[in-house]
């Protein structure tokens, strides 16, 4: 039996691709153990002479698509991988490089797929039409989760930062670790995390605090007014000099920056690296205050003179 029903759906495959309706009628005839001259005119005829030529045409519009699928297939991953050299060619941020390829691929492979559909002959329009109907209803339900797709895609092209950069916001401050479609995380000096949506970074003031290779530093510090005001800006100028983190080639200024309540101020500009601006504002108060002690310089503590009427 099993081998009679291999003959028979051999026979039926042979004829469907040849429409001959006389073998496909034959090869049913003899699986049923009837005479193929019984089903002459009769309406199993009428029904394989109406369906036979359907199914071959099926079948060629089956292996057409599996051509077009195939050599599309290979079409999409060549532009992709042209798209990737030139992306790295240009030195385009890793994070727009991910996203331009992301978009790229979604995008050729729904039109590889609209073709197949057409070859097949689905009406498209009405799919077209379907698509757009429900893209807008998500996009009225998912409003804040596009606008925030909407400001990583800004932060991804303009680029304000990039990752390993620290960056100064409204929500706090530190290095950045990711830079998502929706949400962008910094780690904090304290090691905490924040994640911010990128429709709320990309409307808000961002400083970033690395993107230069210096910086500048700006210290201001108080004396005594009845101390030597050379001596003590000598002194702030030594603390710069010996200051391993502060730039030398660059010029180190010490100034009077104001007249104050209890105190005199005396402010100074330098440069450092950026990567050492914080051990050297750190390290520099202390060796102001050492070379002060050393010149003499006191710093006075804030006072109030009170005067009395008798």
């Amino acid at each position: 039996m099993n081998q009679q029903y291999m003959r028979l759906c051999g026979k039926l495959l042979m004829a469907a691709a040849d429409t001959d309706v006389d073998e496909t009628a034959e090869a049913i005839a003899e699986y049923a153990g009837m005479d193929a001259g019984d089903l002459s005119g009769s309406p199993l005829q009428q029904i394989l002479e109406a369906m036979l030529p359907a199914a071959r045409k099926l079948a060629g519009n089956l292996v057409v698509c599996a051509v077009i699928f195939f050599v599309g297939t290979r079409l999409i991953g060549l532009l992709l991988n042209m798209l990737d050299k030139a992306l790295a060619k240009t030195k385009v941020d890793l994070g727009v490089a991910r996203f331009l390829h992301s978009l790229l691929r979604v995008v050729l492979y729904v039109f590889l797929l609209f073709m197949i559909a057409a070859q097949l002959g689905i009406n498209t329009t009405s799919i077209f039409t379907i698509l757009g109907t429900a893209g807008l209803a998500v996009a009225m339900s998912l409003q804040g989760s596009l606008s925030n797709v909407a400001g990583g895609i800004l932060i991804l092209l303009m680029r304000p930062f990039r990752l390993g950069d620290y960056i100064q916001t409204s929500y706090g401050e530190g290095t950045v670790r990711l830079i998502g479609m929706v949400y962008t995380s910094i780690q904090t000096p304290d090691n905490r995390v924040i994640t911010i949506p990128n429709g709320e970074l990309s409307n808000t003031a961002v400083t970033n605090v690395t993107a230069n290779p210096k910086r500048r530093l700006d210290v201001t510090v108080g004396v005594d007014y009845g101390a030597d005001l050379k001596a003590a800006k000598d002194a702030v100028l030594e603390a710069f000099r010996a200051n391993p983190y502060i730039l030398q080639d660059e010029e180190i200024v010490v100034y009077v920056d104001a007249l104050a309540d209890s105190a005199v101020n005396i402010g100074a500009v330098a440069w450092t690296a950026t990567p050492d601006y914080l051990a050297a504002k750190r390290s520099i108060y202390e060796e102001i205050k050492r070379r002060l002690d050393a010149a003499g310089v006191s710093i006075p503590f804030p006072q109030v003179d009170v005067h009395m009427d008798r």
